[in-house]
């Protein structure tokens, strides 16, 4: 099914679709104590709504022209734009208002001289730029839902390509000679071709990046993944609350390849995991990565996916003859929480509140894994 083709859709204010847009200046600085130094981000900047009689000064046949060429180059081909409809998505108030709009002065959003109506231009069409390509997602999303289903992983699938190996002169020797053991690649971790050995994983080997001396493609586990796998292993090597249970797991491959969500929201995690007894099964999504650069956790769509996932396998489960199917997602952060903590969203978030969105930290070991694989 295609969504472009099948349905058409009018931009509108739907209160439910939040976006936020930061025109404020960023600054870093260190601090330095006892011959240490410290990193931290000082941001100048307040969040201001436009006034309606802002809205005044805006050039809106301007600003509905750029949208139309922005939905041209998006692709977006089956979206309506009615130019009344953007000035009332900008007029929506809270608690229903759409967008959060972070400035350094209140001139921006009350222009003092023409330099000023420049900038409040820039920031509307921002705002609708970001709001429009979030309406459409999530339009797409509802519609997608109500024609997904499930179906079974075969050897056919892209995931489950081949691995292309490169190494340099001096490296090369050391691998022709692991390939003549081969079934120790099959088996155990390797470190001349650097593998990690996981034997519920679905295919093998499981190559990970060391260095640029041995180069793949696809390419090899980062660290967090890695770690991650290691993890994994562990918990169920020790764990007797798996006994009944089987295991899978799938490195998933990037746009094109692997198993992603929706086109439009591009995400692709990094593993699926199986987790299956003789009643029913949970397949957990689960992305490892750092989480500096994260923004708000309200406008953090992989953080967030858990929270819909359930609906959907609802829907899926009334579209097909699995009902029993359970998905869930989680963050697994490389970024550690004692810093991250400090940076994140609103700065007061406790290690707790994180386990309870989902976004879990491999600090104390495989201890995390427990909430990936609960029931």
């Amino acid at each position: 099914r295609n969504f472009a083709e099948e349905e058409n859709i009018i931009l509108e204010a739907d209160s439910s679709i939040k976006v936020q847009v930061d025109m404020s200046l960023k600054a870093q600085y260190l601090e330095g104590s006892h011959g240490e130094m410290t990193a931290g981000d000082l941001i100048a900047g307040q969040e201001k709504n436009i006034p309606e009689e802002s809205l005044e000064f805006v050039d809106w046949q301007k600003v509905y022209l750029d949208l139309i060429e922005y939905k041209e180059r998006k692709g977006l081909a089956n979206l309506v734009i009615f130019p009344k409809a953007l000035r009332r998505i900008l007029e929506t108030s809270d608690p229903d208002r759409v967008y959060k709009l972070i400035v350094v002065d209140e001139s921006v959003v009350i222009p003092k001289s023409f330099e000023d109506t420049a900038l409040l231009h820039e920031a509307i069409v921002s705002i609708l730029r970001k709001y429009m390509e979030k309406f459409y997602r999530v339009r797409q999303e509802r519609w997608e839902s109500h024609h997904m289903s499930y179906t079974e992983i075969n050897g056919d699938d892209a995931n489950f390509q081949d691995y292309t190996v490169k190494s340099i002169r001096s490296g090369a020797q050391a691998i022709e000679r692991l390939i003549k053991k081969a079934n120790s690649i099959y088996k155990e971790d390797t470190e001349e071709l650097p593998t990690v050995h996981f034997d519920r994983h679905l295919y093998q080997p499981l190559l990970v990046k060391k260095d640029d001396k041995v180069k793949s493609e696809p390419p090899g586990l980062n660290e967090s993944e890695c770690q991650f796998v290691e993890h994994l292993r562990e918990y169920c090597k020790q764990s007797k609350s798996l006994v009944g249970k089987d295991i899978y797991l799938l490195r998933n491959q990037s746009r094109g390849k692997g198993i992603g969500f929706f086109e439009k929201r591009g995400f692709y995690p990094d593993f699926i995991l199986w987790i299956k007894d003789s009643s029913a099964q949970r397949i957990v999504f689960i992305e490892p990565h750092g989480m500096i650069h994260a923004g708000p956790y309200q406008h953090d769509d992989k953080a967030r996916l858990w929270e819909s996932l359930p609906k959907l396998a609802e829907e899926i489960g009334r579209n097909t003859k699995f009902k029993n199917v359970v998905l869930d997602s989680f963050i697994v952060s490389a970024t550690p929480y004692e810093f991250l903590h400090k940076n994140y969203d609103d700065g007061s978030w406790s290690r707790d509140r994180f386990t309870k969105a989902h976004i879990l930290f491999p600090d104390n070991g495989n201890d995390y894994i427990s909430h990936v694989m609960k029931s």
